[in-house]
């Protein structure tokens, strides 16, 4: 009994070591997956995306909610497939969001159109928020996604949420853009009133993307995150261009020569190159570096009314074109590749001389100048319009130019037929140089219109223009043209070395 007794206390030490043994195991697995979940639940919370600068939130009240600042990017109405015939504030809304790689999360799995309205005076707005996308997995976290943008720009965001079907509960969400998380959001779901939209600014980075995270919360049992309208405008500025007054279509000699040609776009025609019009060639598939036109063009057509010019393809130019089928909703197209510092020459055409019995026009905005009215010629009066502009381009050699349209009928539809873009930087040329003991006699052309510039000299050719020294500053005249006489040469030297530099 005593060597039993014996082996049984052995046993049942080494059972309890072992027991200790698996204790320490066990609190030790429990650790690990402490850090694995603390870690999972710090990549659910970070958001390695450019952080967004939010505004407050503001209660829905009316169309002017709507922003339409800088250039309209994307957006999304879900769950209303038909969202782009209820435009609003000239913004027209896309239910298959137009978004570049838009993609929903897996939480967002759920539709809904009976969301209560928020009693605009504006019925397609109020449509617009009676429809969203929400989670059904309570407090659990939503995202969404997209991309595209173009690194350094600048973007406006902005985000509805609206259930105004007073449920018994109040609830709300929060949005967060990389480390940077909003006020709350209320839903309405009260009774208090309509839901409320929020903005925010952020600069895409070079990954052109960007993640929304949307967090929910409830003083009942249904947080369930909730979106019922996004959009996305690029904000970023751009050169103002300055306008001329639109001219009347007339001829070959409408289309301008000055500077250097730079590109050209002849919409819906893809034999436009066969058809020069006073020593331009035109291009159907446009050859601006970085060309590309806003969502809303989305239509092409070649049977507008001739403008009955002398010149058979000028004519043939005039008569297609690519319009916007969403209305009064602006239409933009934009381009880069141009030197910083250079001025440039943009030249639009709008032309539909069909007589449909409506006047039809639109305004063209580059930068902050907005032109007058172009006339399509659309009422029977004659032929449409072209207008010039210019501009300074900067340091991103981009250009964006929005078209506003206005009808006297239903159909305002924001048009382009032709477009040119020139570089018309002035190059100055010394046309005279003359010595004369300590005289120096200069004559020069082409310089910028009453710009400014200075006469640089220096007794080494090869010296860095930098290293140069500045004799004296003056101005060409009105033509562009300058003549100087001034004692400066220091008959001493061997040689001396002289060059203008102008001040765009």
């Amino acid at each position: 009994m005593d060597k039993i007794s014996r082996s049984f206390d052995f046993n049942f030490r080494r059972y309890r070591a072992l027991g200790r043994y698996l204790l320490i195991q066990s609190k030790r697995i429990k650790a690990h997956i402490a850090r694995v979940v603390a870690i999972g639940s710090l990549a659910i919370a970070t958001n390695a995306q450019p952080s967004v600068s939010w505004q407050t939130p503001v209660s829905i009240s009316g169309t002017s909610d709507v922003k339409t600042s800088g250039v309209y990017f994307g957006s999304w109405a879900p769950q209303d497939g038909s969202a782009n015939t209820y435009p609003v504030n000239g913004v027209t809304f896309q239910g298959f969001s137009d978004l570049p790689g838009f993609t929903p999360g897996p939480t967002l799995d759920n539709g809904y159109d009976g969301f209560g309205s928020p009693n605009t005076a504006d019925s397609n707005y109020n449509m617009l928020l009676q429809y969203g996308r929400f989670s059904n997995e309570g407090s659990t976290p939503a995202t969404f996604s997209w991309s595209g943008m173009t690194p350094g720009n600048t973007y406006l965001i902005q985000l509805w949420v609206n259930d105004g079907r007073d449920i018994g509960q109040s609830r709300s969400e929060t949005v967060t853009g990389g480390d940077s998380t909003s006020a709350p959001l209320s839903y309405g779901s009260d009774g208090t009133g309509p839901g409320q939209y929020i903005i925010g600014t952020f600069v895409a980075d070079s990954s052109g993307s960007q993640t929304l995270i949307l967090t929910p919360f409830s003083s009942g049992p249904n947080p369930e995150p909730l979106i019922n309208l996004f959009q996305v405008r690029d904000i970023t500025p751009k050169p103002n261009v300055t306008w001329q007054s639109p001219v009347t279509i007339s001829g070959a000699s409408d289309v301008s020569t000055l500077g250097t040609y730079f590109g050209s776009w002849a919409p819906q025609d893809g034999g436009a190159n066969n058809f020069p019009v006073n020593g331009v060639i035109f291009q159907g598939s446009s050859d601006l570096p970085g060309f590309s036109s806003g969502p809303t063009f989305d239509n092409g057509y070649n049977g507008y009314g001739s403008p009955n010019t002398p010149d058979g393809n000028y004519n043939t130019l005039l008569e297609s074109g690519v319009f916007s089928n969403e209305g009064f909703s602006p239409a933009s197209f934009r381009w880069g590749g141009m030197a910083p510092g250079h001025t440039y020459l943009v030249q639009i055409w709008v032309n539909d001389g069909r007589n449909i019995g409506e006047s039809r026009s639109e305004t063209v905005t580059g930068g902050a100048n907005t032109s007058a009215p172009l006339s399509y010629g659309s009422d029977g009066s004659g032929p449409g319009q072209y207008i010039i502009g210019t501009f300074v381009a900067d340091s991103s050699g981009a250009q964006t130019l929005v078209l506003n349209p206005f009808s006297s009928g239903s159909n305002p539809d924001a048009q382009i037929n032709l477009l040119q873009v020139r570089d018309i930087t002035r190059q100055p040329k010394i046309t005279s140089f003359a010595v004369n003991g300590r005289t120096l006699t200069i004559t020069a052309m082409n310089g910028p219109v009453n710009g400014g510039f200075t006469l640089l000299s220096s007794d080494d050719v090869n010296l860095p223009f930098a290293q140069w020294t500045p004799v004296l500053t003056n101005s060409f005249d009105g033509n562009g043209t300058m003549s100087l006489t001034t004692n400066v040469v220091d008959r001493v030297k061997s040689r001396q070395f002289y060059i203008l530099r102008t001040q765009q």
